[in-house]
C-alpha cells in the first residue's frame, strides 16, 4: 500500500522532466509533386457511377436512349408468370427463371436494356415496376393436356426479349 503513492510520484516527476525538455526542431514538410485530374467536358467523372451521363449545357436535357425507353410501353402479355411461392421471401417464376421482390429482371427491347423491377409479389399476381408506372401480371395456369411448345434458343444469358428488334 505504501508503494502505489511513490510510484505515482516517479511517474510525475518523469512527466515533468519530458515535458521540460525541448523539442527538436523539425523542418515542415514540403510537397514535391501535386496531383491533380484535368478532364475535359467530354469525360466521365471516376466518382459517379458508371453509365450516368452529364446533362446537357441547356439545362439538363435527356439523353436520345432515354428518351427512346420512355416511350416504350410494358403490357402483362410480356410477361408469363407460371408459378408463385407465397413465403418469406416471395418468389414468382416469370419467363421460367424465379425472382423476388426487388429484382430487376433482364428485360431487352429492340437494342435497349430496359430496368423493370419486381415490385409486389402477391397471390395469384406479380406487380412490376418501370419508370414510375406499375403493371400487374397475373399467373397463367396451363390447360391440361395441351402442351406449350416454346422456341427456345440459346443465348449466353438469361434476358426477357420484347417487341421487335430495331434493325435485323
Amino acid at each position: 500500500m505504501k508503494l502505489t503513492p511513490l510510484i505515482c510520484t516517479i511517474a510525475a516527476a518523469a512527466i515533468a522532466t519530458i515535458a521540460q525538455a525541448e523539442p527538436e526542431k523539425t523542418k515542415p514538410y514540403e510537397l514535391k509533386n501535386r496531383s491533380t485530374f484535368t478532364g475535359g467536358d467530354d469525360s466521365r467523372i471516376p466518382f459517379w457511377p458508371i453509365g450516368f451521363q452529364r446533362p446537357g449545357k441547356s439545362g439538363g436535357t435527356v439523353s436520345a436512349p432515354a428518351a427512346v425507353a420512355s416511350k416504350i410501353q410494358l403490357e402483362p402479355r410480356h410477361f408469363n408468370v407460371t408459378s408463385i411461392l407465397l413465403g418469406n421471401p416471395a418468389l414468382a417464376t416469370i419467363n421460367g427463371r424465379s425472382f423476388t421482390e426487388g429484382e430487376v429482371l433482364p428485360v431487352i427491347f429492340g437494342s435497349e436494356r430496359l430496368r423493370v423491377v419486381v415490385n409486389r409479389i402477391g397471390d395469384g399476381f406479380v406487380t412490376l415496376g418501370y419508370e414510375g408506372h406499375e403493371i400487374q401480371v397475373s399467373m397463367r395456369r396451363a390447360e391440361l393436356g395441351v402442351k406449350q411448345a416454346q422456341a427456345q434458343t440459346k443465348q449466353p444469358e438469361f434476358v426477357i426479349q420484347i417487341g421487335s428488334p430495331a434493325a435485323k
